[in-house]
């Protein structure tokens, strides 16, 4: 009897996990070509092979008893706003927390509250009721910091996870009175579930039948691999396709793939006129100090209220698109460039993009609270809704690694073309040789092209004060100078000899990228390569600090002083180098292609490929380099196209593999491998 018993049990387990296994499976492991298109842009493997590098050093650290989270301003989430700033070290094992702020008001008893945001219906990442939360203790001020030092239950801990840290005004409600955010970063998050036995992904683990059945300790550490690749593709679901219930924009509004994730004036033409990026031209509720859209569709800038949204007709900026390609790369703050940390993470054209701890995470929190809201109220849960927590992950799963994940090394590059080579040379020295040689001095501030100086050691990304919002009669100014006020660039105060908020000095973007993503810098004040690469030539960056710390480091005491036909020979090399990035690009993409088997997916793929392609054609006949690269590449285009239209996969493969053939010869008239 007990032998049939026991027999019994276990074909009905054999038989449960039959119908069991095939949904859990498809839901850990859906195989690549069932991806949508736009998620093969990210990449789980580079996201992958980041946490691990942070992980070791994390726990080298001492793991979860050495948090830091810095507290700032949060555009979205503060009640008011505050220059104050600070951060809490947490421990998450024994419960120790320290809280240290700078610039509070005098008012005494700040609260610093814990949040754990609790998912469901109509949640957010903003404290809600419901919310769990804990209350640290009240801050206390010693001399011109506020403290507190405070020893919580750990018990109280191993189940509360700590999606913010909060300093409030005294008072019940910690929503309605918080005024400084904190959040832990993605890839903290990731560790700190890990640890607790809870997916990276919740949401989608929890509707597995196979995660409920074994429950969710056993399942989390068995499927973090698939989880991070759910969080790719939902990362690039929302990107692209959520609105957050406000006016119809997505992030892919003002950053669009087929635009290299960003918007310029000839692009902005092509759109439709109900297009959301226009919403202010329809809708009356933000006809008004939402966008200026002579500005928008002429030089291509977007209405920014970096300094808060007490005084919307007075206090805001216009600037240009970034594009979000090779994000990881430029990310290290710097710690001696003048700015502050927080923000922990340089995001946007001054570096300070980010509210709260200011990481790409929390990105998303400002730019739906500023760009997609229904009405100039932005008040979340009627002009839009706030991301949620895992949302906020995805995001920033996503964005983090669309693009390259590593700046080329300049040293080894052998080009083959002697003007983008003789570029290379200018763009590599750093010093004139009091005055005898050409010293393009690229390298100090974009190390191997990128956005990181060489000027100190890791190649953090810094930022500096280039004078460029001194460069007169710019395309805004000249079309309407009382709509772009002046730009204080990085920061909030009102600082001496600066216009506008902000000490004045702007974020380093890489340069790999940059001969296709123009206009150039914040203010899209310039058209084209050469044009950006001669304004270091200009009277408004010698007389910047940037212009004079060169020239007082320069052994003829120079700063930057090249003949125009070096300016080209600069640009030239900046468009190659741009071509083989390109190359690149469209050569991952095509060989993701070969694994696809539903012709839509493919199609949309080949899609991107042939917009890259085509950038090569363009960068390199913009200046009448290499024509042989570039019949090559018009070649890929046409095996492309025919490959797009081409259902069958054994026939499209066989089409891509011919495309690939011409891009390597293409790449091989640029350098020699």
């Amino acid at each position: 009897m007990k032998r049939t018993l026991l027999s019994l049990t276990v074909t009905c387990l054999i038989t449960v996990a039959a119908w069991l296994l095939p949904d859990a499976l498809s839901t850990l492991s859906a195989p690549a070509y069932d991806k949508p298109a736009d998620a093969y842009l990210g990449s789980a493997r580079k996201l992958r092979a980041a946490y691990s590098e942070w992980k070791a050093a994390h726990e080298a650290n001492g793991g979860d008893r050495h948090v830091v989270v810095a507290l700032r301003w949060s555009k979205g989430l503060s009640t008011e706003f505050t220059r104050a700033a600070g951060e809490a070290r947490l421990d998450l094992i024994r419960g120790s927390v320290s809280v240290e702020v700078q610039g509070l008001d005098t008012q005494t008893g700040w609260q610093v509250w814990l949040v754990d945001n609790v998912p469901g219906p109509a949640r957010s990442v903003a404290p809600e009721p419901g919310d769990k939360t804990l209350y640290v203790g009240a801050l206390h001020r010693d001399g011109g910091v506020a403290r507190l030092q405070a020893q919580l239950d750990a018990r109280a801990l191993a189940d509360f996870e700590v999606d913010l840290v909060v300093v409030a005004r005294p008072g019940d409600d910690v929503g309605r009175r918080a005024v400084l955010f904190g959040a832990p970063p993605l890839f903290q998050r990731l560790y700190t579930r890990t640890r607790m036995g809870r997916p990276a992904a919740p949401d989608e683990e929890e509707r597995s039948p196979l995660a409920r059945w074994l429950g969710r300790r056993a399942f989390a550490s068995s499927t973090e691999v698939a989880s991070l690749d759910r969080l790719v593709i939902r990362g690039a679901d929302l990107f692209f396709r959520e609105t957050f219930n406000g006016n119809g924009r997505t992030c892919g509004t003002c950053h669009p793939a087929e635009n290299n994730f960003t918007i310029d004036p000839k692009f902005i033409a092509t759109l439709p006129p109900n297009d959301p990026l226009f919403v202010a031209e329809f809708t009356p509720a933000l006809a008004q100090h939402f966008e200026k859209p002579e500005l928008m569709r002429k030089v291509g800038l977007i209405l920014e209220n970096l300094d808060g949204f007490d005084d919307l007709p007075n206090k805001f900026v216009m600037r240009g698109v970034p594009h979000i390609l090779a994000l990881n790369t430029s990310l290290k703050p710097a710690t001696n460039d003048g700015t502050t940390i927080p923000p922990n993470e340089r995001t946007g054209w001054s570096g300070d993009g980010a509210p709260g701890s200011g990481t790409l995470r929390e990105f998303a929190i400002g730019a739906v609270t500023q760009h997609f809201t229904r009405t100039l109220n932005r008040t979340p849960g009627v002009d839009f809704r706030l991301p949620t927590d895992e949302e906020l992950d995805a995001l920033e799963a996503f964005q983090r690694f669309v693009g390259r994940d590593r700046d080329p090394d300049l040293t080894t590059l052998r080009l083959k073309g002697a003007e983008a080579r003789r570029g290379k040379e200018i763009f590599l020295t750093s010093d004139t040789q009091r005055g005898t040689v050409a010293a393009g001095k690229c390298n100090i501030c974009h190390a191997n092209a990128g956005a990181t100086t060489s000027l100190t050691p890791g190649g953090p990304n810094s930022n500096f004060a280039t004078g460029i919002e001194q460069l007169v009669d710019t395309p805004a100014d000249l079309i309407d100078a009382a709509s772009n006020p002046p730009d204080g660039g990085f920061g909030t105060a009102q600082m001496p000899g600066v216009p506008g908020f902000g000490n004045g000095t702007f974020n380093t973007p890489p340069l790999v990228e940059a001969a296709d993503t123009g206009p150039f810098f914040h203010n899209n004040a310039l058209a084209t390569i050469e044009e950006a690469v001669g304004f270091f030539n200009s009277t408004a960056f010698a007389n910047s600090p940037s212009g004079t710390f060169l020239a007082s480091i320069d052994s003829g005491g120079i700063g930057i002083r090249l003949e125009a036909t070096q300016v080209q020979a600069v640009a030239a090399f900046l468009r190659v180098l741009n071509a083989l990035e390109n190359i690149r690009a469209t050569t991952e993409i095509q060989n993701f292609v070969l694994d696809v088997r539903r012709h839509e997916v493919a199609e949309s793929l080949l899609n991107l490929a042939l917009k890259d392609q085509h950038d090569v054609v363009d960068v390199l006949d913009g200046a009448g380099l290499h024509p042989d690269a570039a019949r090559h590449m018009l070649k890929a285009i046409d095996l492309t196209r025919l490959a797009k239209n081409t259902p069958g996969r054994g026939a499209r493969n066989a089409l891509i593999r011919q495309a690939l053939a011409e891009q390597r010869a293409a790449r091989g008239d640029l350098v020699q491998d």
